[in-house]
């Protein structure tokens, strides 16, 4: 056996063992060290010696024997640090669990918002917009990865927590088949029902006909595909490429299977009792049907009754109190009757936030939201109105709009109930008749406003017969220019009323313009203020608010010159702007001379 092997094979001595062994050493004494050292300095080279710079004295040489005098002592003490070693070491073992859950929950729940995203609340007041309104399509939605939903696996408080987060927002098929799948799930994880504080259901609005399996359907044309005969031709398309089309129009069919608002209703208040936003997708279409409030009746004999479009009493909702914030897409599909919308606000008796979005304009849009506005319920502080999408296809010809407002006229009804909100936005076309409304009815009532912000996105301004039959807009046209400038100056002048109104910006989006950085707009924010301005402007602005200032417009010199170092005068047909972006101030005459130019 050798020696190596014999080693391996030795049972490790014990700690006072090798105490023991220590302690029976012959203790070598001062001058035989020192000799010792001496010798093994000589032998070693010159050139490998390292010079000492310091001085060696006797008296710093280490009392070995002193320090072991007491055996015992000393064989106690090691076994003692062997103890605490190991007790550290098993510490250390368990430090990463420590570091994880022996953390208070709030430091916890700020690592997975910094992982997950925060985790904001629902009501109004918590948004973080300034003005004041939320996007509810993402203020409560969550990364769903994989590798954030395997954090639930750490511990029990990270469980409920990244679940939270997960469920606060889902969106679920309307179809019988999507809300039997979410009934069930829900049923089998009851636990997780609290945390949906979001509900959305989006309504498909065309479905694959039953006759026509997928694989029926023919594939989309590529740019890959081999061209066929150029000469075979059908309006400047190859005939294959019209088939294949036709094909895929006649493989869909209007949805068949959709769920009613009944059913979402009735769902939303079995399972969802902590729910506080409710989001309706109704899609848009060309002859889209409207959803239907309820199923159809059937009676005695087994026949369906029709439905009664018309009649609140009849067609009721299930009352879901506590749902307080209301989004409507595609609301054609959903409210294009002043009953609809009864039906759905007997339904929602504390509901606080309604958002209505209609994706194309429509005349039946804006005569069915003028009886809205007249009977809007008290309880809603926070309104926000789309009833013209981002598109630049224009609406309908000036005949039809002022035939609407001989009957109706949606400006002078939003201004009535503005001094009862809180928050208001809209897109859509809207004149200065809104404030001249408003203020005249905040005059009149003794309580006082809250409004606070109001952002508006014009598409187009509403005017009178004076203007002829020109209903353009744009830059260039001298009367939308000016229909906008009245617009922005009864707007300042309801500040003087409406005391509490921090944020007002109106702005005109032309997806056409030639020039988008001057299409005018007016910014309030505070003191801070941006956009198109005169004389009259600056006036009722320095009444109502003395404290604010326009950016890049010098307060000494309102004759159109401005600190930023331009004037506003056309020059060659262009309005000279600032590097990094539109102007901060434009004096309105500017337009004028802008369209002059043009011509």
């Amino acid at each position: 056996m050798t020696s190596s092997s014999k080693m391996l094979n030795e049972e490790p001595q014990s700690i006072s063992q090798t105490v023991s062994s220590v302690t029976d050493l012959p203790i070598p004494s001062q001058k035989s060290a020192r000799d010792n050292q001496q010798k093994t300095c000589a032998k070693t080279p010159p050139l490998l010696r390292r010079p000492s710079r310091i001085k060696h004295r006797p008296q710093d040489d280490i009392e070995v024997q002193s320090l072991l005098q007491g055996d015992d002592t000393l064989r106690q003490d090691l076994e003692d640090a062997n103890v605490a070693y190991l007790e550290k070491l098993s510490l250390l073992t368990r430090s990463h669990s420590v570091r994880l859950t022996g953390l208070p929950v709030e430091v916890q729940e700020g690592v997975i918002d910094h992982l997950a995203g925060q985790l904001i609340g629902i009501t109004p007041a918590s948004a973080a917009t300034p003005n004041g309104s939320r996007n509810w399509s993402t203020a409560m939605r969550h990364p769903r990865r994989k590798q954030l939903s395997d954090l639930a696996l750490v511990s029990k408080t990270w469980r409920g927590l990244i679940q939270e987060r997960l469920y606060r927002h889902i969106k679920i098929k309307g179809t019988y088949s999507g809300f039997a799948e979410c009934g069930a799930w829900f049923a089998k994880h009851g636990h997780l029902r609290p945390h949906v504080r979001h509900f959305e259901v989006w309504m498909p609005v065309w479905e694959i006909k039953a006759s026509r399996r997928k694989t029926d359907i023919p594939p989309i044309p590529s740019a890959f595909t081999p061209r066929p005969d150029m000469r075979n031709r059908v309006h400047g398309r190859p005939a294959i490429v019209i088939q294949e089309i036709t094909d895929m129009t006649q493989a869909f069919q209007q949805a068949s299977h959709n769920v009613t608002l009944q059913d979402i209703f009735e769902l939303t208040r079995d399972l969802f009792t902590e729910a506080y936003a409710l989001t309706i997708e109704g899609g848009h279409g060309k002859r889209t049907p409207l959803i239907k409030p309820q199923r159809p009746r059937v009676d005695g004999t087994g026949t369906q009754s029709p439905l009664v479009m018309d009649d609140p009493a009849k067609d009721t909702l299930a009352v879901i109190p506590n749902i307080g914030s209301l989004v409507l897409k595609g609301a054609w599909n959903i409210v294009r009757d002043p009953p609809n919308f009864s039906i759905l606000m007997a339904a929602l008796p504390n509901l606080r936030e309604y958002h209505c979005i209609y994706a194309k304009p429509k005349i039946q849009a804006y005569a069915a939201m003028c009886c809205i506005m007249k009977d809007l319920p008290p309880s809603i502080n926070h309104l926000n109105i789309c009833l013209e999408g981002l598109t630049s296809k224009p609406s309908s010809t000036p005949e039809k709009w002022r035939a609407l407002y001989a009957d109706c006229h949606i400006c002078s009804d939003i201004g009535r109930q503005l001094p009862n909100l809180e928050t208001f936005s809209y897109t859509g076309r809207i004149c200065s008749s809104q404030f001249k409304n408003a203020i005249e009815v905040a005059e009149k009532s003794r309580e006082t406003s809250h409004l606070k912000s109001v952002d508006l996105i014009v598409r187009n301004c509403c005017r009178s017969r004076g203007f002829g039959f020109n209903d353009a807009t744009g830059i260039y046209q001298i009367d939308f220019i000016n229909a906008f400038k009245n617009l922005v100056i009864e707007a300042v002048r309801s500040l003087s009323v409406f005391t509490s109104l921090q944020y007002l910006r109106i702005r005109f989006l032309d997806l056409d313009s030639p020039n988008p950085l001057l299409n005018p707009y007016f910014h309030l924010q505070g003191n801070k203020v941006t956009g198109i301005w005169n004389d009259e402007i600056l006036s009722l602005l320095r009444a109502a608010r003395p404290d604010a200032e326009y950016e890049g417009l010098d307060s000494a010199d309102c004759s159109g010159k401005r600190a930023d170092g331009f004037v506003d005068h056309i020059l060659g047909g262009l309005v000279p702007l600032p590097r990094g972006g539109r102007p901060k101030s434009m004096n309105v005459d500017a337009y004028a001379a802008l369209a002059e130019a043009r011509i």
